[in-house]
């Protein structure tokens, strides 16, 4: 995978991410209760300035209430679509 590819998977996982919390009907606050990730990290995470660890996408994925691996593969799948 090259720089490129990985930065724009980082950019998709942050995108589905941040749908997905929106379409849970959750704030960037009300996830971080939910979760226990600090909300400035969540807002860094979906602004694009900052990658965070598997750990955390978990316990983002598990406060908005869908499985981490579907999260992935939309991101996998939307990052492709930048490559064409």
């Amino acid at each position: 995978m090259s720089q490129n590819d990985a930065e724009r998977f980082a950019e998709a996982l942050a995108a589905v991410f941040t749908e997905a919390r929106e379409q849970a009907g959750l704030s960037q606050k009300k996830l971080a209760d939910i979760s226990g990730v600090g909300r400035t990290g969540i807002v860094t995470f979906e602004a694009g300035d900052r990658n965070i660890s598997m750990l955390l996408c978990k316990m983002l994925a598990d406060g908005i209430g869908q499985p981490l691996a579907d999260l992935v593969e939309k991101a996998e799948q939307r990052a492709k679509k930048r490559d064409k």
